[in-house]
C-alpha cells in the first residue's frame, strides 16, 4: 500500500467518524428542544404581589364556599400562568405533571388547611 491509498483510506474514516457524530449530534439536539420550548413562553406575567392579591381573592371565595369559581379561575389560566402562581404562593406543585382539575383540588386542599390553622379557637 503506498502512501496515497493510506491518505485516501485515512480520509474515508475520517468521513465515517463525521457521519457517526452528526447522527449523534441529531440525537442530541431533539432531545433537548422540547426544553427549549417549553422554557421560552412569551406570556407576559403578573408581579408577585399581583399573583399573591389573586390568591388572596380566591381564598375569600373559598371562605365563600364558592368552589366553581376557583375551579374555573385555574381552568381558564395556563399551565406556565400557574407554575408561577403556586411559587409566588408557596404552594408546593409541580404543575407540569398535574392537570389543572388536579391543580384546582390541591389549591383548595391548601386553602382549607389554611382556614382551619387561623380558626380562631373557643
Amino acid at each position: 500500500m503506498n502512501s496515497i491509498d493510506r491518505i485516501r483510506t485515512k480520509i474515508e474514516e475520517i468521513g465515517k467518524l463525521l457521519t457517526e457524530i452528526k447522527t449523534e449530534l441529531e440525537v442530541v439536539n431533539k432531545e433537548t428542544k422540547p426544553l427549549q420550548k417549553k422554557l421560552t413562553k412569551d406570556e407576559p406575567l403578573p408581579s408577585t404581589e399581583d399573583l399573591r392579591s389573586e390568591y388572596e381573592k380566591l381564598y375569600k371565595e373559598f371562605i365563600a364556599r364558592n368552589f366553581k369559581g376557583i375551579e374555573e379561575f385555574i381552568k381558564s389560566k395556563s399551565k406556565y400562568y400557574l407554575k408561577f402562581f403556586c411559587k409566588a404562593n408557596n404552594l408546593p406543585l409541580d404543575t407540569t405533571k398535574v392537570s389543572k382539575d388536579g391543580i384546582a383540588k390541591e389549591v383548595m386542599q391548601w386553602m382549607a388547611q389554611r382556614e382551619v390553622i387561623t380558626k380562631k379557637s373557643i
